[in-house]
């Protein structure tokens, strides 16, 4: 999002309780092509041109019609911060001041360091949405649970586990990434326990337990603006919902408010209409969410069997490019390119 307001002379800070590129809580994958286009290539750590989807009746590999990386997530935070033009500050932030109104002209934001006006706020801090009225709590919430560790170890394939007997209702996985395997696992269900399961597929992988790291994701769409602040990432619920990636979507997100916050910084566009437009633009991909998460609800109640014919069908490489262009195109790397001026 900062990226885009780097060409329009804007005072941009950034704040996060953490320093630049801290706490990662991702596999930290995305497509290829969308790191190459945001010039985040030197981020890269492993190309991944196949996937293998592993069930307790078999396996299948596809090549897909687009390949994922592996990046270094420190790396491409510095390069993204590179590029934007921004200051950061390290701060917790704590919420909006009370004497924050649905018309105020700036914003005060509250935090462990005092107060931060600007007339122009958003709220990227993740699934708690610390700027909204009213947050979600797990698990009684619309999120999703991952933890993954990060031993040493080599492979090719994102490989895809789904299997009842590690986890109910989700998936594990293990992400190459230059002599570094990222292995998972993830619940759709907030209040399923997902430590064991992690360290068993470690186990059964015989790789070891080592370097933790997870969170909550969200699952369901929110709305994008609430009194005058527009929310990206999780904080809108932008995680796609059946595959829990949250990184491409929060890019793309992200450029279409940096854009709406452009329009505003140059007079192009009062910040009510700004607020609209990017309001508008979410929930314009509320069928797209839908259908990943009625695929999230569904998946994991089809009979083992059943679930694995659909995988050996889904094989014929015509359906596997159909299947995996749709999903790239929910958000695709195009979008990265300049706005038409």
């Amino acid at each position: 999002m900062a990226r885009e307001l780097a060409g329009c002379r804007a005072s941009v800070l950034l704040v996060d309780r953490y320093g630049l590129g801290e706490r990662a809580t991702s596999a930290c994958a995305a497509p290829t092509p969308w790191l190459h286009a945001l010039g985040l290539s030197d981020a890269i750590r492993q190309e991944i041109p196949h996937m293998r989807f592993t069930t307790p009746h078999g396996s299948v590999r596809y090549r897909l019609p687009w390949t994922w990386s592996a990046f270094d997530y420190r790396h491409l935070c510095q390069l993204l911060y590179e590029q934007s033009g921004s200051r950061f500050q390290t701060a917790t932030v704590k919420g909006v001041s009370d004497e924050g109104t649905l018309a105020a002209e700036v914003i005060p934001v509250v935090t462990d360091r005092g107060v931060l006006k600007a007339p122009l706020v958003v709220d990227a801090l993740g699934w708690r949405r610390v700027l909204g009225r009213s947050g979600y709590q797990p698990p009684a919430a619309p999120l999703s649970r991952g933890l993954e560790v990060h031993p040493h170890g080599q492979s090719e394939d994102l490989d895809v586990w789904i299997e009842r007997s590690m986890v109910r209702r989700g998936y594990g996985w293990r992400v190459p990434a230059a002599g570094e395997a990222r292995v998972g696992v993830a619940s759709y269900a907030p209040g399923g326990h997902v430590r064991r399961s992690t360290d068993q597929l470690a186990a059964r992988l015989e790789l070891e337990a080592v370097r933790y790291q997870g969170n909550w994701f969200p699952h369901r769409l929110r709305p994008a603006v609430e009194d005058s602040i527009f929310f990206v990432g999780d904080s809108a619920g932008h995680c796609f919902p059946l595959s829990g990636e949250g990184i491409r979507t929060a890019f793309y997100f992200g450029i279409a408010c940096g854009r709406e916050l452009t329009a505003v910084l140059e007079q192009r566009r009062s910040r009510a209409a700004a607020l609209e437009r990017y309001a508008s633009f979410s929930a314009g991909h509320a069928r797209a969410f839908a259908v990943a998460g009625a695929l999230q609800r569904t998946i994991p109640a089809l009979p083992p069997r059943l679930l694995m014919s659909g995988l050996r069908l889904l094989a014929r490489q015509w359906l596997i490019d159909r299947t995996f262009g749709w999903y790239l195109d929910q958000a695709h790397p195009s979008f990265a390119l300049p706005e038409p001026r």
